[in-house]
C-alpha cells in the first residue's frame, strides 16, 4: 500500500511537469529535494443500499410468510393446513356377500318342464351395505355408484351329477345401458365352478326393489337336463361376491362419519427465543390480529367443523388453555358444544356449519375468523405465543337427513390461519447481529492520521433507529465501542398521517459522522468482528404512540464510507 500511495505522488508530480509551465532560466532543478511529505484527506465509498422493509424482516427472520393484507400493507402470517381422509377410506364399501340354495322341490312345483330339460327361474336381493367404523347404526343409504373398479365373482355348486346350466343377471349393474349377464355350465361330472368378473366403467342402482335404497335384484335361472329320468334329490348352491370398490361417485344418505380428526401445531417463529433480537423487553401493540379457519369442501354432504383443542403456548413457558381469550362477549369460533368431548367448551363458541358442494367435482368454500371486533385476541399478542396447538373433528350429516353425494377425488380441506397486521407501535425494540470483519489487511500499514465513518440514510419508512457498534476480537470480545454518544440516532422516522400512512413521499434524512480516536483506530486493526445493535421504535415512547402501518415499498437508501487524512513521505529519487 504504501509503495502504491509513493507512485500516486509521483504521479500528481509528473503531470504537473507536462502541463504547460513557466520556469525561471536560473531556477536550479538539482537543489529540489527527494523527499516529498503528503499531508491530505481521502473518502472512499464503501457501500450503497437501497433495501425494502419487506427484505429487512426476511433478514431478521426467513421464516416469516409476509403478505399484502386485503388493506394493502404488510402482515406476517403463520398457519397450518388439515385435510381429511381419503375418501375411499372414509366411506368404505366393505365386501358385499350372498349366498342361496336353490332344491329340487322349488325347481319341480315352480319351474317349468321342457323335453328333458326343467327351467327355474328366482329373483334374490343382495342387501347392500356401507361399513364404516363411524357410522351409527349403519343407518347410510345408498342410492347409486359409479365404478372405476371392482369385482364381482360367483360360484356356482350342484349335487345334482347331471349337465346343468346357471344364468345369473343383475338388472340394476349397467355398463353402456346393458345390465351384468353371465352363466356357468356345469357337466355330469363337475360339481362346483367359479367366474370373476370385473366392474370397471358399470354403475349401480341400488333403488330398483321397493325398499329403494341398498338392495340389489339378481335373476337366477337354473337349467337341469336330466335325460330320461328325473332325479328325486339334489340342490343347487349360488354364492355372489362383490368387492374391491374404487368407486367414481356415490349418492344417498351415508349418515353420520368422522370427515376429520386431526391435530397440528402452527409455529409463531417471530416470538420464538432468537439471540437476534429481543422482544421481551420492548413494548409493542398490533392492532387487530386475526385468527381465520378457512375450508374448502367437495363433499356434497353437510358437515360440521370443531376444535376441541386450541392452547397458545408462550415464550415464557406458560399455556393458555383452549385459547379462552377469543371468546369474548359475541364469540364465534367453533369449538365443540355440550355434547361433545369437552362441554366446557360450550361457552366458548359453536360448531362451525360448513358450506357443502353443490354439484360433483366443484368446491364449495368458506371461513370463520375470531379478530378484535368479536373476541379478546388482542390480549394473547403481547404474550409472546410461541406456537399453538389445536385439535380438529368434523362429521357429517349432524343433524338431518339429506340427500349426498361424493366423487373421487371428494375432500375437506381446512387452513388455520394466525393473522398479525404490521399495524401498531413498537418501542425498544433490539436487534443485534455480527459480521466478520479484518480491518489490518487493509489498514494495518498505514500512516492513518484521522479516520471518521460516514453514514448518509435517507428513510421512507415511519421507524427511527439508534446504533451501536462493537469491535471484538476472535473470542468475541468487545475491544471497543465505535459511537461514543448513547443512543445516536442513525435513522430518523419519516412522518405519518392520522391513519398510519406517510405524509409525504420526501423520506427523512440523517446524516452520521462518527470520529474515531487513535485508540479506535487501532482497535480496528485488531478486531475480528464487528457487533451492531440497533433499537427500534415507532413514534411515541414506552407509554405508546401513534400506530403506523408498513407497506412493502417502505424502506431505506443509505450510503458508508470512510474519511481519513494520511502523513505520507516519498522518495522520489528512489534513494
Amino acid at each position: 500500500m504504501r509503495n502504491l500511495l509513493k507512485l500516486f505522488v509521483l504521479a500528481i508530480i509528473a503531470v504537473g511537469c507536462i502541463l504547460p509551465s513557466c520556469t525561471k532560466d536560473n531556477f536550479d532543478m538539482d537543489r529540489l529535494s527527494g523527499e516529498v511529505a503528503y499531508d491530505g484527506s481521502f473518502a472512499i465509498p464503501l457501500a450503497y443500499s437501497d433495501v425494502s422493509f419487506y427484505q429487512i424482516l426476511n433478514i431478521m427472520d426467513t421464516s416469516i410468510a409476509l403478505q399484502d393484507n386485503e388493506d394493502g400493507y404488510l402482515s406476517m402470517f403463520y398457519h397450518s393446513y388439515v385435510e381429511s381422509r381419503r375418501v375411499q377410506d372414509l366411506l368404505n364399501l366393505s365386501p358385499q356377500h350372498y349366498e342361496t340354495t336353490i332344491n329340487l322341490s322349488d325347481m319341480q312345483t315352480k319351474g317349468v318342464r321342457a323335453g328333458s330339460q326343467l327351467y327355474y327361474d328366482t329373483e334374490e336381493i343382495i342387501s347392500f351395505t356401507l361399513m364404516n367404523e363411524e357410522t351409527e347404526n349403519n343407518e347410510a343409504e345408498i342410492d347409486s355408484l359409479a365404478l372405476n373398479a371392482g369385482t364381482l365373482e360367483y360360484t356356482i355348486g350342484s349335487t345334482f351329477g347331471l349337465a346343468s346350466k346357471v344364468v345369473v343377471e343383475f338388472p340394476s349393474i349397467k355398463r353402456g345401458g346393458r345390465p351384468l349377464k353371465d352363466s356357468i355350465a356345469l357337466y355330469s361330472t363337475d360339481s362346483y365352478d367359479r367366474r370373476t368378473l370385473s366392474l370397471a366403467g358399470y354403475t349401480i342402482d341400488l333403488t330398483t326393489t321397493s325398499r329403494h335404497y341398498n338392495e340389489i335384484p339378481v335373476k337366477i335361472r337354473t337349467l337341469l337336463d336330466y335325460g330320461s329320468s328325473m332325479p328325486t334329490m339334489g340342490t343347487f348352491s349360488v354364492g355372489i361376491d362383490i368387492r374391491d370398490f374404487n368407486y367414481k361417485g356415490m349418492y344417498g344418505f351415508f349418515g353420520k362419519n368422522k370427515l376429520l380428526i386431526q391435530s397440528d401445531t402452527i409455529e409463531v417463529t417471530m416470538f420464538k427465543e432468537n439471540p437476534k433480537y429481543d422482544w421481551e423487553h420492548a413494548q409493542f401493540f398490533f392492532k387487530n390480529p386475526k385468527i381465520t379457519v378457512k375450508y374448502w369442501n367437495s363433499y356434497g354432504i353437510p358437515s360440521r367443523l370443531y376444535f376441541t383443542e386450541f392452547d397458545a403456548h408462550l415464550q415464557q413457558g406458560d399455556i393458555i388453555k383452549d385459547m379462552s381469550f377469543i371468546a369474548g362477549d359475541n364469540g364465534n369460533f367453533p369449538f365443540a358444544p355440550p355434547s361433545y368431548e369437552n362441554p366446557e367448551l360450550a361457552r366458548l363458541g359453536h360448531p362451525l356449519d360448513l358450506v357443502s358442494s353443490s354439484v360433483p367435482g366443484r368446491e364449495a368454500e368458506g371461513e370463520v375468523f375470531a379478530d378484535a371486533t368479536n373476541s379478546n385476541i388482542n390480549r394473547i399478542v403481547p404474550s409472546r405465543p410461541t406456537w399453538i396447538h389445536f385439535a380438529a373433528k368434523a362429521e357429517t350429516n349432524p343433524e338431518q337427513h339429506g340427500w349426498n353425494f361424493i366423487d373421487e377425488n371428494s375432500k375437506l380441506r381446512a387452513k388455520v390461519e394466525i393473522e398479525i397486521p404490521l399495524y401498531g407501535h413498537l418501542y425498544n425494540f433490539t436487534y443485534r447481529d455480527t459480521a466478520d470483519i479484518d480491518i489490518s489487511s487493509y489498514v494495518g500499514n498505514l500512516p492513518v492520521k484521522r479516520m471518521a465513518i460516514l453514514l448518509n440514510v435517507r428513510n421512507n419508512m415511519p421507524v427511527r433507529a439508534s446504533a451501536q457498534f462493537y469491535l471484538v476480537d476472535e473470542y468475541y470480545n468487545v475491544i471497543d465501542s465505535i459511537i461514543k454518544t448513547p443512543n445516536a440516532m442513525v435513522l430518523e422516522a419519516a412522518e405519518v398521517d392520522a391513519n398510519g400512512r406517510l405524509m409525504t413521499n420526501e423520506p427523512a434524512s440523517a446524516i452520521t459522522k462518527i470520529e474515531l480516536t487513535r485508540e479506535q483506530i487501532s482497535s480496528l486493526s485488531n478486531s475480528r468482528h464487528l457487533l451492531t445493535k440497533f433499537t427500534v421504535n415507532t413514534a411515541g415512547d414506552a407509554s405508546g404512540g401513534q400506530d403506523v402501518k408498513l407497506f412493502r415499498e417502505y424502506g431505506f437508501k443509505a450510503n458508508l464510507g470512510l474519511d481519513f487524512d494520511l502523513d505520507v513521505e516519498a522518495n522520489i529519487n528512489g534513494k
